[in-house]
Order: structure tokens, then sequence, then C-alpha cells
């Protein structure tokens, strides 16, 4: 015979369940603009990018479920949306177009005359020109060290690399940016 459960009394795999919603809901709150903006540096498309930091976030959450250790979820989500992005354009048989750099950062400050906005808004187009012509890895790095502000070992895992192989990338890739700013 089974002892009776009191109703109200919760169970210890409903306070893990509830754990693991809180710290999925607080590891999206703070990445999600991060990873969107990884995404949408990549594919152009702001349907596509958002399919795809969706389907990051669905990827990250099924490994929870199943009681996987994930030892740095920043850097597992990143890896997983480069995974996403690389077989988004295998099976699309496309490469990536130019992006509107704009529309990726918000330029807008209320304090800025018009020609002070508009040299920020030409330099971010140089800016994002040159990192098109950057390595695929080069640019992922510069991307998320400079722009997302993400610390070097979270980059070094997303790019599968040793920290001091990523540093050695993100200094050969400023220098590059230099040399195709200074050209240009």
């Amino acid at each position: 015979m089974r002892a009776k459960r009191d109703w109200r009394a919760p169970t210890n795999q409903k306070m893990e369940d509830n754990l693991k919603k809180e710290n999925f809901s607080k590891l999206y709150r703070e990445n999600v603009d991060k990873v969107y903006r990884f995404v949408y540096l990549k594919v152009s498309s702001k349907a596509v990018a958002q399919d795809l930091t969706s389907e990051t976030f669905t990827r990250y959450w099924d490994q929870v479920c199943r009681d996987k250790d994930i030892q740095n979820p920043p850097a597992f989500l990143f890896r997983t949306a480069h995974n996403l992005i690389v077989d988004h354009y295998r099976n699309r048989d496309r490469r990536p177009e130019n992006t509107d750099i704009d529309s990726c950062f918000d330029l807008k400050d209320d304090k800025v005359n018009i020609e002070q906005g508009v040299i920020l808004a030409d330099d971010a187009r140089q800016v994002q020109a040159a990192l098109a012509g950057l390595r695929d890895d080069w640019r992922q790095a510069v991307s998320l060290y400079y722009i997302d502000k993400a610390p070097i070992s979270e980059v070094a895992q997303s790019l599968d690399k040793s920290e001091a192989a990523t540093r050695v990338i993100i200094h050969r890739a400023l220098k590059q940016l230099r040399q195709i700013i200074e050209e240009a």
C-alpha cells in the first residue's frame, strides 16, 4: 500500500523543475540579445535570426531537461548558434549578404547632433564592411569579445580553441581590420 502524499507539499522533482526553469529564464534574459545579434550579423535576415536564436535556446533547454551538465552555458549557446548558422548555409547553399549594422546597434542618442550621427553611421558601415572581409572565426572572435563583451574563456569555448589561441586570433583580426579600414 502506497503512502498518501499531501497534494500541497512540493516534491523534490517539482522543486528541481522550478529551479531549472528559473535558471533558464535568467540565462535567456541575459543572453537572448547577444545571441540574436551574433546570429543576425551572420545571416542578415531578421526572420532567420529569430528562428535560429529560438532553436539555440530550445537545444539548450533540451540538454537541461536531459540533466546534462553544461559547464559554461553562454559558450554552449554561442557554439550551438554557430553550428546552426553553418547548417543554415549548408542547407540553403547561400552566402551571407551585407548586414545593415545600424539595425544591429542602437546608434540613436538624443544628445548627438545630426552630423555626429552621420559620422557614427558611416563609421559603423566601414567597420561592418571590414568585418565582412575577415575569416569567419576571426569575425566571430571579434564580435563576441568586443561587441558582446564576452570574456576570453567564453570566446575560446565558442571557437573550440585555447584561450591563448583565441587571444592570437583576436590580435590578428584587429590587425587585419586596421589594414582593411586604412585601405578603404
